[in-house]
């Protein structure tokens, strides 16, 4: 409330008293027929901060936005873009406690609001990758899911992590389609099948994830196919199938992976010698990869919420994509997972950014 007030009593400053009289008629005469006027007495000799203040009083939380109806009531449309601009942008103070394994996914994601949206695009259109119209656009993601596996444990919770990521996905304008319980081979097969899917020609960006076992293969990071031993995808193969070369449809537009799958040593699987590497004249750009932790490390989930990683995501986007780029959103969910003491047992989880080659600010823009 504080920041509301602080924003409309700094753009009232910029109406020349005459027009403050103005604003303050708006008030007592009314608004809109939705709105309740203020009373004449309350505000006729108000200056500024006592508007507000009587505002505030009245309309609580939606004071702010009242006030941008009575500008463009007057005509002062830049100020009444620039005030809901700034009221876009400001935070409702966010849950910052750790997920606990009672966690339920958000009701719906926050929409952007069409002020920002323009805003972003004028102010800084040569920073952000620019989306297309939703009207004319084909968003496709992958989804990739490994639940159940010959021999080693299966991945109780993931079912829940393929709902959650489903749901993310559509509620961003993205058709999902979804595999689950592959091998490696079929996995390499399903990601070069999506990196020359037609539709991409009308897509703005992408999304690809991968959730299964993971480990790591000399300084090589793999996802473990269905059938376990000699059953493995090098995650460096999704850069080259989604590389300029391989995927023409998508050269200039963002390409967002995630990774959750542990990157510990793979001792319990016999490793065939890696394949030779790809041509290193291969352009991989505008692309990052967000992974659920270090290398060497271990990836934590829930036998019945799901992975920690896939539910700090979720609810990150969740709250925060309407006015936040890509890069801040992985930034929040580092931070809110650095904290999480998982279950008092001094197991600390910390995702990283890795293979960044975005040229651009990512705004993802629900809902527009």
């Amino acid at each position: 409330m504080d920041t509301t007030k602080k924003l409309t009593i700094e753009t009232l400053e910029e109406l020349v008293d005459k027009d403050l009289k103005v604003f303050i008629w708006h008030l007592w005469n009314g608004v809109g027929s939705e709105i309740e006027p203020i009373s004449r007495s309350k505000i006729e000799n108000a200056d500024r901060y006592e508007v507000v203040d009587k505002m505030v009083q009245q309309y609580s939380d939606n004071a702010g936005t009242i006030a941008v109806k009575v500008l463009q009531n007057m005509k002062q449309m830049d100020l009444a873009q620039n005030l809901e601009f700034k009221l876009a942008e400001v935070e409702q103070p966010e849950q910052e406690e750790p997920i606990q394994s009672d966690w339920i996914r958000p009701q719906s994601i926050v929409l952007c609001k069409q002020v920002f949206k323009d805003k972003i695009l004028k102010d800084k259109r040569n920073e952000v990758y620019i989306p297309k119209d939703a009207y004319q656009r084909k968003r496709l993601a992958l989804l990739i899911t490994n639940i159940q596996f010959q021999h080693l444990g299966n991945r109780d919770g993931a079912e829940k992590d393929e709902e959650n990521m489903e749901w993310l996905l559509e509620a961003l304008g993205y058709r999902v389609e979804k595999h689950r319980n592959l091998t490696g081979k079929e996995i390499d097969a399903a990601v070069r099948n999506f990196a020359a899917h037609s539709d991409h020609k009308d897509s703005d960006s992408t999304f690809v994830v991968l959730m299964s076992h993971g480990g790591r293969i000399g300084n090589k990071d793999v996802i473990l196919g269905a059938n376990d031993s000699s059953d493995y995808f090098f995650v460096d193969d999704i850069f080259t199938h989604l590389s300029s070369e391989n995927c023409p449809a998508l050269i200039d537009k963002p390409k967002v992976i995630l990774i959750q799958g542990s990157r510990g040593k793979c001792s319990d699987v016999y490793i065939q010698d890696r394949p030779p590497e790809s041509d290193s004249t291969v352009y991989r750009k505008d692309m990052v990869c967000f992974m659920s932790c270090l290398p060497n490390s271990n990836s934590y989930r829930h036998r019945i919420s799901g992975s920690y990683f896939i539910m700090y995501i979720v609810d990150v986007f969740s709250k925060c994509a309407h006015n936040k780029d890509i890069m801040e959103l992985f930034t929040k969910v580092i931070s809110r997972m650095e904290k999480h003491d998982l279950a008092n047992r001094n197991v600390h989880m910390l995702p990283c950014i890795e293979n960044n080659t975005l040229r651009r600010k990512f705004y993802l823009f629900p809902g527009l």
